[in-house]
């Protein structure tokens, strides 16, 4: 019996760790735009920690440049992330809060046996910072 328990244990722990590092890795999204461009990054680590950066590079802007940063832990169930930040999350440069935001996670099913090359994304659809939503990162 304690054999059986132990393997079950083995193997919960196996699919449970799968799952984090197919999710884990370095997420972007870039618009170029006629007077500057945007762009955020999502850094998902396998320990449950994040870091996210965005950035605005604008010509003729006040300031030409503008980046904001924020850190955070985050948790998979059924295929959506959610993100969560505590108060020893924020200091003078990480300022941008994601306690809310929740983002769909998608990848390519294994049962499709296909050649076509599908990018393994997160599509934000819920979240109190407003420029976030809708936003689809790609994963590099």
């Amino acid at each position: 019996m304690k054999q059986l328990i132990f393997f079950a244990l083995i193997i919960f722990q196996t699919i449970a760790f799968s799952q984090v590092e197919a999710v884990s890795g370095t997420y972007n999204y870039t618009f170029n735009g006629s007077n500057g461009s945007t762009g955020e990054t999502i850094i998902l680590l396998a320990d449950g920690s994040f870091e996210i950066q965005t950035f605005k590079k604008l010509d003729g802007g006040h300031p030409p440049e503008d980046y904001t940063y924020g850190k955070g832990s985050w948790e998979l169930k059924k295929k959506i992330i959610h993100f969560s930040t505590t108060d020893t999350d924020f200091d003078s440069k990480f300022t941008l809060n994601l306690n809310t935001t929740q983002a769909q996670f998608d990848t390519k099913s294994p049962r499709d046996i296909s050649n076509t090359e599908v990018p393994t994304t997160l599509r934000i659809f819920k979240s109190d910072v407003a420029w976030l939503v809708g936003r689809t990162l790609e994963k590099e």
